[in-house]
């Protein structure tokens, strides 16, 4: 839960420490001899941070062989239960002799609200039935109201949550990184976060989550404020000055300082992925198109991660197009080879339509280490792209080549063969445009559906249509517009 900023920091530290001491005995096999309970509970609540299943489980057995008569892991085992079966944590729950307490409500409305249930009514329940909710108990409430999106909940209980909880400043924290995920509750998630600095005026984290959802709302100059709070409480803190570089990327008069925030940053830390990140939007938004594409190559040559989730090569395709060799080559020096790895950094770059540079980088990829499961996908980004002599020459060069398995029958579909004549005409090649139209409409028909059969008539209606262009005379259109994915079929 949240804390006091330098309390919250030792307290995470004592608990890392405990933490990896005892994993460290489990994975050695050694004899787990003695910890307190209350250690324990801190090593189990840690390890359920970490998503470490193991840990979780020998905690269970070490309190169990420790402590035999103790209760206080029957929540949490419980729990433990309800992501294997739901059934095991029900029977965990009628078990005699157990102590009444919010977390098994907790445990019990999640069993059943789960994954779609109204959890309204056994939120509503607890409200009534306890005078205080521990922090255990609110966490799960926070956890399972996300699981389920109903996050409305949140918003609707939350006073009378806050006014339960053992610590209000901790549900405060939850709620609004809570609501500052789910679409639609950026307004409730900046009023709790607003709360929270009202809660704890001289806390930096809070001012920097009020940052963070002010941004998210792209509302920088709100964002801007917040930080300029947490750094008047501290000058020197780290993700403070990180965080008010990033805000600035966005504001044209700060931009500049942003740059020079970000670059010292990166002096201490120079593969922070946020400030490598927002620099390079920084340069990209000043039109310093060389300098955005240097950082995003620091990025690619040292496997660091983007924090968009987007990949550093493709970014730079879309931006520099006309100077990609240098970047790509540094790709295959990374041992980036795998087809798929490519076809999905291409995609990205598709999805914003930006055809010409996706086509120029799987031309290099092509030339460089060769394409065969993927080849298609590289004939119709040439195709997208206009790169119509390229489509012909490596359309040819795979049919030649006796030696790969694109040039078996079969590889290649009628499909691709149609896009080959349509090409062929919008170079002016109508002799190979009339003779491979004219095949692939004689082509013996293969049909094994319905679906089958309306292909095969629109590959033939299709082939006959460009046949027709091939072989009429004074065309009153421009063949190098022509496009077979326009033809209407109904016409």
């Amino acid at each position: 839960m949240y804390n006091d900023d330098e309390s919250r920091k030792s307290d995470e530290e004592y608990m890392r420490s405990l933490y990896e001491r005892f994993r460290q005995e489990v994975e050695s096999g050694a004899a787990i001899d003695y910890y307190e309970i209350n250690e324990l509970l801190d090593i189990y609540d840690y390890a359920q941070d970490e998503g470490d299943a193991m840990v979780q489980m020998f905690v269970f057995l070490t309190a169990a062989r420790l402590y035999p008569e103790n209760r206080e892991f029957d929540e949490r085992m419980a729990f433990f239960l309800s992501y294997v079966s739901q059934d095991a944590a029900n029977d965990m729950a009628s078990r005699e002799g157990r102590k009444e307490t919010a977390l098994w409500d907790v445990l019990q409305m999640g069993v059943k609200c789960y994954p779609a249930g109204n959890a309204a009514p056994y939120l509503e329940e607890i409200l009534r039935k306890y005078e205080s909710l521990d922090c255990e108990s609110i966490l799960k409430i926070i956890d399972l109201l996300r699981e389920i999106d109903q996050r409305d909940l949140l918003v609707k209980f939350y006073r009378e949550l806050s006014a339960k909880a053992e610590d209000p400043r901790g549900l405060a924290f939850e709620v609004a990184e809570t609501l500052k995920e789910g679409e639609g509750f950026q307004k409730e998630a900046r009023n709790v976060a607003e709360d929270l600095t009202k809660m704890e005026p001289f806390n930096i984290e809070a001012w920097l989550l009020l940052a963070r959802i002010e941004f998210g709302m792209e509302h920088p100059e709100d964002a801007l404020a917040a930080v300029d709070y947490a750094l008047a409480i501290d000058p020197g803190h780290f993700n403070a000055r990180l965080t008010r570089g990033v805000i600035m990327v966005v504001m044209p008069d700060k931009r500049t300082e942003a740059i020079a925030v970000l670059k010292e940053i990166l002096e201490s830390e120079p593969f922070n992925n946020f400030a490598l990140e927002g620099l390079a939007e920084a340069y990209t938004r000043e039109k310093e198109i060389h300098a955005a594409c240097d950082v995003y190559a620091t990025m690619l040559r040292n496997d660091v991660p983007m924090a968009s989730a987007a990949n550093p090569l493709s970014v730079i395709i879309e931006l520099d197009p006309d100077n990609l060799e240098e970047y790509l080559q540094m790709a295959l020096d990374k041992g980036l080879y795998s087809e798929k790895d490519w076809r999905l950094i291409i995609t990205g770059v598709l999805e914003k339509e930006k055809f010409l540079p996706a086509a120029k980088a799987l031309d290099y990829y092509y030339r460089k280490v060769g394409m065969i499961s993927e080849l298609d996908f590289y004939l119709h980004t040439l195709y997208d792209a206009q790169m119509f002599e390229r489509y012909v020459e490596v359309f040819e060069e795979v049919l030649h080549n006796n030696s790969s398995s694109v040039s078996l029958p079969g590889f290649l579909t009628m499909t691709d063969y149609v896009l080959l004549a349509s090409v062929y005409l919008r170079l002016g090649r109508k002799e190979e445009a009339a003779k491979l139209s004219s095949a692939i409409e004689n082509a013996k028909e293969i049909c094994h559906s319905v679906d089958d059969h309306f292909r095969w008539r629109g590959i033939r209606f299709t082939a006959r249509f460009i046949h027709t262009l091939a072989t009429t005379e004074n065309l009153s259109i421009d063949l190098r517009n022509f496009d077979p994915l326009t033809i209407d079929f109904l016409s």
